[in-house]
């Protein structure tokens, strides 16, 4: 259509937007029924804490100890199917599903059941199955069975595991920090240092849990390179319940010791078999 110029444009172009601006009760009249219809919808919305997931599919289970394949396969898995079969929801076979679907071994049967998606009271269903299997369970050869029928499989739809281990309190770690000096002290009242020398104890704490006899070759390996390395001559290890610990004379300064430790524990300290260190205040 030619226009002959702006305003005859304006006049005979028509289009959404104009008519919405042209007509603004038909605008406010959708949007307030926008509104009511996504209220509705938000109100009318199912809320469940756990989702409800309709598990359609359970298996029937069955033991006879010391039969063959062959003797499960007749005796057992066939009538357990036929009975399974009597109810009328079961899922049609496809060539790329299965309605019921079964498994014979050396002693045990395993048949899997598979509902219709149209069902919607499942647990009638399965109960009407349990009920035909539980009938069945006299007809069993003899040492055979009972069926275990297992249909809850749906009942948990997540489940969530969590470990948590508390700080130790300060009364805790007092306790422990007193025991393991006392431990020091009284080995070191049996050695004789000379008046120059500088005793030095390195000490790893643990949860008491854990035997302090899992980390002897790992203290065994630190004693041996803090000897090699001139970093404590003489030592000697002391254990006890949480603490291990590693004692001996020293000319090294404090930085020097924590390096060292610092790079050992860095390269074994996912040997020593602890899950969780625990500083202690020591005197050195």
């Amino acid at each position: 259509m030619a226009y002959k110029n702006d305003q005859d444009r304006i006049e005979k172009t028509h289009n959404a937007p104009r008519f919405f601006v042209e007509h603004p009760q038909v605008s406010w009249v959708l949007l307030i029924g926008v509104l009511v219809w996504g209220w509705f919808g938000y109100h009318s919305m199912p809320q469940r804490k756990d989702p409800d997931i309709p598990v359609r599919v359970a298996v029937a289970v069955c033991s006879w100890p010391g039969a063959t394949a062959q003797q499960v396969e007749q005796f057992v898995t066939r009538p357990i199917e036929d009975a399974v079969a009597e109810n009328k929801t079961i899922h049609p076979g496809t060539a790329s599903d299965y309605g019921v679907r079964s498994v014979s071994l050396p002693g045990a049967a395993y048949v899997y059941v598979q509902l219709a998606e149209s069902v919607s009271d499942v647990k009638r269903q399965f109960s009407d199955i349990n009920l035909k299997l539980n009938a069945l369970n006299p007809q069993l050869p003899q040492d055979a069975g009972p069926i275990s029928f297992q249909s809850d499989f749906g009942d948990t739809a997540a489940l969530m595991l969590t470990i948590a281990s508390p700080k130790a309190d300060q009364t805790e770690i007092n306790i422990r920090a007193h025991a393991i000096q006392s431990a020091v002290e009284s080995v070191r009242a049996k050695r004789k240092h000379a008046e120059h020398d500088v005793p030095v104890a390195i000490v790893y704490s643990f949860p008491r849990s854990i035997s302090p006899e899992t980390m002897l070759d790992a203290v065994q390996l630190f004693e041996q390179q803090a000897d090699e390395q001139s970093i404590l001559h003489a030592p000697q290890m002391i254990s006890g319940s949480g603490f291990i610990a590693v004692d001996g004379v020293s000319d090294k300064d404090d930085a020097s010791i924590h390096r060292f430790v610092e790079a050992f524990l860095r390269k074994y300290v996912r040997k020593l078999g602890a899950s969780r260190q625990m500083e202690l205040p020591l005197s050195a």
